[in-house]
């Protein structure tokens, strides 16, 4: 089912299995197949042919430059846009007191689950939703609010929005652009570059085909970027929480012996950093030791060090030297 706003224009082909409703002013490039009913708001223009295996609604003004095919009731009015239509419908069903009848219809219409199949094996329906005033050609899809792209999608062409959120097993051959934040999902692939003035979010088992630029980027461990990252506040790297980080603890021969954080991954499968750490001192010896570790002398500079071993030197050598004059004079 697809159902586009007021203005849209797609320099393609559109393909319905199901239905169609395009507002006014919109204009199609290329031809429209409705597996179902259509309805065309005013001054919509078809360069191609339509084909609607239903029935038409159409308004004034419509022009269908390649011919049209119906197979069921043509109607030739001005069908309400596809706003007012929703409250519309969304208002009579609430003065006839059936809201849990809106309520599942809101939730089937906007519902995100992952699930394919019906019970019957049959695809499950679903809804392509292009806002008003959106351009789609080969080259640039441009959007003027957020782009909310589904699991499953092969896109080609470059992407202007506000924001952008992508589901899982994405390929997309283009560039994005955004004013807002750009969230990739898992086990997609992009093939080109991700601009945005805010942050950019890379799930796991994606991979970036191109340059990053962003305030900040939020990185999966498990993801690669084949490009340079540009982000002035920092890039964060996530870790799942079966992957536990591990400190590395050195014994007095500089051998490293590697031990697991306990309590470091929260439940919610994010790193987080410990509150406080502990460190015990890596080598322990005594006060007397030449070369060992001296309390209190960590901070020392080399120039104080010096000077302490001349001023012991010194004392040495005069107590010695008043000791022997001492002898001398006692004989």
């Amino acid at each position: 089912m697809i159902i586009m706003g007021e203005g849209v224009a797609v320099s393609g082909d559109v393909v319905a299995y199901s239905d169609a409703r395009i507002d006014m002013w919109s204009k199609m490039g290329g031809r429209v197949e409705v597996g179902r009913n259509a309805y065309l708001g005013e001054f919509v223009t078809i360069d191609g042919k339509l084909t609607v295996e239903g029935d038409l609604d159409v308004g004034k003004e419509v022009k269908i430059n390649g011919g049209f095919e119906a197979k069921g009731w043509i109607v030739v009015r001005n069908p309400v846009p596809v706003i007012i239509f929703l409250l519309l419908y969304i208002r009579e069903m609430m003065r006839l007191g059936k809201g849990e009848e809106v309520e599942k219809a809101l939730e089937e219409l906007f519902d995100d689950s992952e699930e394919d199949l019906e019970s019957d094996g049959e695809p499950a329906e679903k809804i392509l939703i292009i806002p008003t005033g959106t351009k789609i050609s080969p080259d640039a899809i441009e959007v003027g609010g957020n782009a909310v792209i589904g699991n499953n999608c092969y896109l080609i062409g470059n992407l202007r929005a506000q924001s952008v959120e992508t589901g899982k097993d994405l390929t997309f051959k283009g560039s994005v652009n955004s004013e807002g934040n750009i969230t990739i999902g898992e086990n997609s692939t992009i093939y080109g570059n991700l601009s945005s003035k805010g942050q950019v979010h890379i799930g796991r088992n994606t991979r970036v085909f191109g340059e990053i630029r962003a305030e900040s980027v939020l990185l999966h461990e498990n993801a690669r970027v084949d490009g340079t990252i540009k982000a002035p506040s920092g890039v964060s790297f996530l870790r799942e929480a079966g992957e536990k980080p591990v400190l590395a603890d050195v014994n007095a021969l500089g051998k490293v012996i590697p031990r697991e954080i306990k309590g470091a991954v929260s439940q919610d499968g994010l790193l987080k950093a410990l509150g406080i750490i502990e460190i015990d001192s890596l080598i322990k010896t005594n006060t007397k030791a030449k070369n060992g570790f001296v309390p209190g002398r960590e901070g020392m500079s080399a120039r104080t060090m010096a000077l302490g071993r001349t001023r012991r030197t010194g004392g040495v050598r005069r107590l010695r030297r008043r000791r022997h004059e001492a002898g001398e004079h006692q004989s």
